[in-house]
This record gives C-alpha cells, structure tokens and sequence, in this order.
C-alpha cells in the first residue's frame, strides 16, 4: 500500500526542500519580478512555509491565479510562459518531489534515452548519448520537436495514468488535478494571446515545476516504442533527435514517431516542411539539437544560442543605462538600486550562467569570439558612464557607481 502522498506533500522535509529549490531557481530568474517575490518571500520563509503547512492540513489552499507573459519571438508565434505566485510553485515542486520518490514515477523516469525534467540528468548528457550513437556508426539522423507540446497535452490520459497507480490517494490525486490547472489573472490583458495559454482541460504551463513531468509520463511508451531495431530516439520533453544508418530506415522511424504522436492529438514537425524547427540529413554535415551544433568530434553552441546570450548582454546594458541616466538626476530614497557595479555583476551572472548551459562544448574558439564581441560592448557601456559623470559631484558619481551614499538614507 502507498504511503499517504498528500501527507507528505505538506510534511515540512519537503516543504522545505521544494523552498530551497524555488528560490534557487528564482534567485537567478533574468525577470526582475520573480527575483523580488522570492525575496520578500525569503524574508520570514519560516513563517510562509508554516502557513503553506496549515493550509494544506486544514485543506484549505487555494493555487492563486498565474500571470501570463507572451514572449515575443523574431518570426514566431510569442512564447505562452506562466508565471506563478512562490506558494504556488512550493506546492507545485513539493508534488513533483513526492512523485519522483514513486516507483512508478521511478520507472517512467528510468528511460535511458528521456532526459528532460529528470533528476540526475541535463542537456549535456542529452548530447553525450547523440555524440555515442554517432560514435557508434548512426550516420544520418531527423531532429524535429512536438508541435505545441505544452499547450496540447491531454492531461487526462496523465491522470488516468495517476489514477490506475495511486488509486488509493484521493487527496493527492485532487491536489495535483489543481495544481496542474492554469487559471491566468490577466485574461482580459492579454486580448488575442490569451488563446495561446492552456485554460481548458488540454494543456500544461510552460514554468510550472510539473509540466516536464507530465509529459514525460504522456511520453513513456513513445521512448520504448522508439528505440530498438537500429533506431535510437534521444528525446528531450518535446525536443527529439533520431538517429540510424540510413534515409529510409529513419523515415520509416520518423513515420512510427507520427503514428505514435496522432494517439494523444498531437505530431512532430516535418522536415521536408519546416526547415527551422526540424531537418535531416548527414551526420557528418552537421545538425542542430538543444541549442547545439553537432558535429562528430565537435559540439558547439549554435548560432541562435549565440545571439541569445549576446541579446541578454545588451538588453542588460540597456537597463543599466536607463537606470543610470535616473541615478544621476536624483537623490536620497528615490535613487535607483542598481548602478554600474550592478550592471555588471547582472551581465556577469548572465554569462556564467550561458557558459555552465553549455559546459560540455569542445568547441573553445566559439566561446573566444563572444568574449571579443562582449569585451567591445563593455568598453562602449564604460565610456557611457565616464561621459555621464564628467563634471558631476562626487555623490553622483558614487550613485552613478552604485555604491549606497549614507546621506541617502531616509
């Protein structure tokens, strides 16, 4: 018999963690808003995690209302990314965690070519089992990804899945339907990007600490169905790479893949239509995967992966600039917290953050021309700032600096 799963959801051993884990990941969020409800939250976490407990032993939490954000997107649909409140979120990873502890979960979790939303597993070992397939004489290979995956998932064929294994924890079962839901606060904002959002019984939010899971469970029979016969399926949550030693054995693969897809109401993009989000082709030419160029002996950030890091930098200095440009018109309370120092300390974690992504890349010389190109935008940023301060006072200079003036203080 199962332990009472909803027990341990609110048991403070993963309460705790699932804290410790959020604000982790909020603490290095690149939105300013998340960064600053997980301090505020972090300010007296005891007492909030304390009340999450109550809540939840009395019955009587309640998953506050998300916010939808439509990321825009160059020459794409915007992104549908939900962000929601740090008790949401808690409760969200407490499930996960618990879930994770299944053998059930375990199993599904266990598929030696899943990585996605996996514990103990990453992108770089994602790319490690596609350099060994090739390694081991695949030599063509069909990348696509799942057609709004996210946003498509029929979440009753994962609760049913649920229902058939932990058919005894009610409470449990209740609380992941709710916590799985979206329920957007700004609907009415959002005008004709709402439709992009998962508000019915199909569909997960991208950003909740569920959604990986859950398709990975939809997906479980896909990873063994796909792999076998000279086939290995590398997949990554909605990403997958194919890969097999010729054209028309991996068309046939790609068309099993299809045919498997159809069952939940849901396909792969096609590589003889949609260059962009699917290809194939020649090992040995090269291929995009997870933001990787893959070449046999040679893995490399690929070119959007570049400009995104690239992108982030400058958006970085944009906000420096503009918060620096405040700094040196005002004083006392209403100065702005950040100053040159934390601009760069910003663009710093923004860079080191880019560079553990993709740790596991051999390719040095990529990694040497963005810091050139980085370095040259630094050193415009800094003769912005020496112009700005020329002929200021020295409290405006150390405001402009980012150095707190104690005669600020009010």
């Amino acid at each position: 018999m199962n332990p009472d799963l909803y027990q341990r959801v609110r048991g403070r051993a993963y309460l705790n963690a699932a804290w410790r884990r959020v604000r982790e990941n909020g603490l290095t969020s690149l939105s300013a808003e998340t960064r600053d409800a997980i301090r505020v939250f972090d300010a007296d976490a005891h007492k909030g995690l304390r009340r999450i407990q109550d809540q939840l032993r009395e019955h009587r939490f309640i998953f506050a209302p998300q916010t939808g954000v439509a990321k825009p997107r160059p020459g794409k649909r915007p992104r549908p990314i939900v962000i929601a409140a740090v008790e949401n979120r808690i409760v969200q990873r407490a499930i996960l965690d618990v879930l994770q502890d299944q053998p059930a979960i375990i199993e599904v979790l266990a598929s030696p070519n899943s990585f996605g939303g996996i514990r103990g597993k990453g992108v770089g070992d994602a790319i490690a089992s596609v350099s060994n397939a090739i390694s081991e004489g695949s030599a063509y290979y069909i990348r696509s990804d799942i057609q709004g995956f996210f946003e498509r998932i029929p979440r009753g064929h994962v609760i049913d899945f649920l229902q058939a294994h932990f058919s005894n924890q009610r409470e449990f079962l209740a609380l992941f339907e709710r916590a799985a839901e979206t329920n957007l606060a700004n609907v009415a904002r959002l005008g004709d990007d709402a439709a992009l959002f998962p508000l019915s019984a199909v569909g997960v939010a991208q950003g909740s600490p569920l959604s990986p899971l859950i398709g990975n469970i939809l997906l479980r029979e896909f990873d063994a169905k796909m792999n076998g016969r000279g086939i290995i399926c590398v997949r990554y949550i909605d990403d997958f790479v194919l890969l097999g030693p010729s054209p028309s054995v991996l068309s046939k693969a790609f068309a099993n893949a299809q045919a498997e897809l159809s069952r939940f109401g849901i396909s792969a993009y096609d590589p003889a239509a949609n260059s962009q989000k699917a290809s194939l082709g020649k090992v040995n030419d090269g291929f995009r995967f997870l933001g990787c160029h893959i070449k046999p002996g040679l893995l490399q950030p690929c070119r959007s992966a570049r400009q995104s890091v690239l992108q982030a930098v400058d958006e970085a200095l944009a906000r420096g600039q503009k918060s620096l440009k405040r700094a040196a018109a005002m004083s006392g309370s209403r100065v702005p917290r950040q100053g040159y120092a934390q601009t760069l300390v910003e663009i710093d974690h923004i860079l080191r953050g880019w560079r553990h992504a993709f740790a596991f890349c051999n390719g040095r010389s990529v990694f040497r021309d963005i810091d050139r190109i980085i370095d040259e935008r630094l050193s415009h940023f800094h003769r912005w700032v020496n112009r700005l301060c020329f002929n200021q006072t020295a409290q405006v200079k150390r405001r402009v600096a980012g150095v707190f003036l104690l005669d600020d203080y009010l």
